[in-house]
């Protein structure tokens, strides 16, 4: 065999190795090379705020209509009946700056609601309230419901009639017990021993603790009424201490007349800012 002809020979088995060795390689590394790949992809979590029916910001006394809205304004406009009054409670956070005009920042969401139903419902039927909600780290952030709604019946009687009941009012987050004019109340009402009884033996079996915060009406000076708010939160507390419950798991605290839940203008708002919140907390 001449030298030419030996290196084509050398030549053509050097490919032939290296086309077998690199398709080798391949289906080794790369199994299914020859098939169509799908890469699975995370799409990017939502970050839309969340919205609610009626919601607002934080230091905004406006509030705003969103989905779901036409629903429940239908859904409260069928619901009415004589009799009946919607109570709405405009909710705000204690830090929130009372604006022009108002006691705080929730009368002004609960009296910007009440102006968008009164097509609906008669304004002698909306009852425009307020509810301070405790500060949050991220309270400024995003946006929260600027109310919350109920129906109860329009007061028969008169407040000066009910002035001197006592009255236990269970909320979704707090308990309220209204007390009559000036009065922390010597004795326990019977409705307040009753449920007080209920909440030592669920404190008897749990490590949760209880805050009690007193309010008044406006009648008379802001130093007397933080004082007498005090003495109201600190009777509650008294009571449950002889009923088993440990005083260091609880805390009294007065906020006198600065956070009103009712207008002060009329004895029914002024009897509802007589109270007591109570609240459980769990850490």
């Amino acid at each position: 065999m001449s030298t030419l002809m030996k290196w084509l020979v050398m030549l053509v088995a050097w490919f032939l190795f290296s086309f077998l060795a690199f398709k080798g390689c391949i289906e080794k590394c790369c199994p299914g090379g020859d098939e169509m790949t799908t890469t699975e992809t995370t799409e990017p979590a939502d970050t839309a705020l969340s919205r609610y029916a009626i919601d607002t910001q934080w230091g905004a006394a406006d509030v705003f209509t969103n989905e779901g809205y036409e629903a429940l304004r239908d859904r409260l406009a069928t619901e009415l009946e004589a009799g009946k009054r919607l109570v709405i409670t405009g909710l705000y956070y204690e830090s929130e700056p009372a604006p022009e005009g108002f006691a705080n920042m929730g009368f002004a969401r609960a009296q910007k609601v009440a102006d968008l139903l009164a097509g609906l419902i008669p304004a002698d039927q909306l009852k425009p309230m307020a509810r301070a909600l405790t500060d949050t780290d991220n309270m400024k952030e995003g946006y929260f419901s600027a109310v919350s709604f109920g129906w109860e019946d329009i007061p028969e009687v008169t407040a000066e009639q009910e002035e001197e009941k006592v009255e236990v009012v269970e909320l979704d987050d707090r308990i309220v017990i209204r007390f009559p004019y000036n009065s922390a109340i010597k004795e326990a009402d019977p409705a307040v021993d009753e449920y007080l009884d209920k909440l030592a033996q669920r404190l008897g079996q749990t490590e949760e603790r209880v805050s009690l915060v007193g309010h008044t009406d406006s009648t008379g000076t802001p130093g007397g009424n933080m004082t007498l708010g005090e003495r109201r939160a600190k009777f509650i507390r008294d009571l449950l201490i002889t009923k088993g419950v440990d005083a260091s798991r609880i805390t009294t605290e007065s906020k006198g007349m600065t956070q009103p839940v009712d207008a002060n203008d009329t004895e029914e708002g002024r009897r509802n800012n007589r109270r007591v919140e109570l609240r459980i907390l769990t850490n």
